[in-house]
């Protein structure tokens, strides 16, 4: 039983091991697993936006001399990007594009260089009711949800 234990033990520590060097050379974020510089060719910022209604999720990647990127959601509001980040203050990426609002977005393949800008809590409820055409789910969005969550306007640099 003793020597059953040390090998399974052995087998643990190896795995976490081996998944703690994987997470240190990721790339792309993995749903909830941050990452790192986003992979892929990047291409000029685009005049319209409407192809990403076709994808649930981007990535955005911030910081750019030590990159953070993790997955978003967004949509299209006034014929802009939004990307929103739900309890925004306690979450690291958006106090990065407070610091340094320049960021790349990974859609699909393709990065594109951008610039993100907070918008106004008086203009939260507006944008995420808009975002129900895309994700129905957020046409009924509780108070507190809305007092939390900060949205982001995608602009070219």
């Amino acid at each position: 039983m003793k020597k059953a234990f040390k090998i399974l033990s052995h087998i643990v520590l190896t795995l976490l091991f081996l998944g703690y060097i994987a997470y240190q050379f990721r790339t792309d974020p993995i749903e909830i697993l941050s990452g790192r510089q986003v992979t892929g060719p990047e291409v000029g910022y685009p005049a319209d936006w409407s192809f990403t209604d076709d994808y649930s999720t981007i990535a955005v990647e911030t910081r750019t001399a030590n990159p953070h990127s993790v997955t978003v959601i967004c949509w299209i509001a006034d014929d802009k990007l939004h990307i929103p980040a739900s309890d925004g203050a306690s979450k690291d990426w958006p106090s990065y594009v407070m610091a340094d609002d320049r960021v790349r977005l990974k859609v699909g393949d393709q990065v594109y260089p951008a610039s993100l800008r907070r918008v106004a809590d008086a203009d939260v409820a507006v944008l995420i009711a808009k975002s129900a055409t895309k994700y129905p789910r957020f046409a009924e969005a509780p108070a507190d949800v809305l007092a939390s969550t900060w949205i982001f306007e995608v602009n070219p640099r």
